[in-house]
């Protein structure tokens, strides 16, 4: 079963090609899907690979190996996930898991980033209602039908729903509707480090100017990056 917003191993366009469906024995007539929102034949599978992601170490790039030795998914279904990471904007376009990953894989960071995946990967239902993610599975499935058109007891609707409840799941409490825009782990180690340089001329009274270099740990915890950067903001840069 196929369509434009199928997230399957190929991941080639998030435009909508014509799909074909097949029931039984039975196939229907082409039709084209409108609205763009992604699902998977196996839901199940997604929400697994997402508990998974939890507890197992983070890779160096999401790809089958990774999925079939650490995370114990093989099989067809197990295709269709990186593809759907992609769209949340949980891992990067070569495979390379995002700071959204990482901050999943935190008890304090993991609701936030469970929603930002969300949005980012059915942002036309947040476009439709800024509410979504605590619509009841009648009202969510009423938004994709009236976005796709399609009869609510369609299959796909029904797919295109435990798909985006597979997520929402690991939403809990309050969240930001404005995501950060970092993408990646910053590539640092260290401690910050505060040099202090003299212009030429200084001895004449002319001034003093200071260098900062920013040597930010490397770490999953985005506590202490807004720590540090508050501390900045407060105590240099004013």
């Amino acid at each position: 079963m196929t369509n434009s917003s199928k997230v399957d191993s190929s991941d080639k366009s998030d435009s909508a090609p014509l799909a074909t469906e097949k029931l039984g024995e039975e196939k229907t007539e082409r039709r084209e899907i409108k609205g763009g929102i992604p699902y998977t034949v196996a839901p199940g599978v997604l929400k697994k690979a997402l508990e998974s992601i939890i507890v197992a170490e983070r890779p160096d790039k999401f790809g089958a190996n990774y999925m079939a030795t650490i995370l114990k998914l093989t099989g067809g279904a197990a295709k269709a996930v990186p593809p759907f990471l992609k769209k949340m904007q949980f891992i990067g376009a070569d495979g390379t898991p995002t700071l959204l990953y990482s901050r999943f894989k935190t008890d304090g960071g993991r609701s936030q980033a469970a929603y930002d995946g969300l949005k980012n990967a059915f942002g036309e239902l947040f476009r439709r209602n800024e509410y979504i993610h605590r619509s009841d599975e009648n009202g969510v499935k009423d938004t994709i039908v009236e976005i796709t058109g399609l009869k609510k007891n369609d299959p796909i609707v029904r797919l295109m729903y435990l798909s985006f409840d597979a997520v929402r799941s690991f939403v809990s409490g309050e969240v930001s509707k404005q995501p950060e825009m970092i993408k990646q782990e910053p590539e640092f180690e260290g401690a910050i480090e505060k040099t202090e340089t003299k212009k030429p001329g200084a001895d004449l009274g002319i001034g003093l100017s200071y260098q900062i270099n920013i040597v930010l740990p490397e770490t999953e915890n985005i506590a202490v990056f807004n720590a540090i950067f508050k501390s900045l903001r407060d105590n240099l840069l004013r």
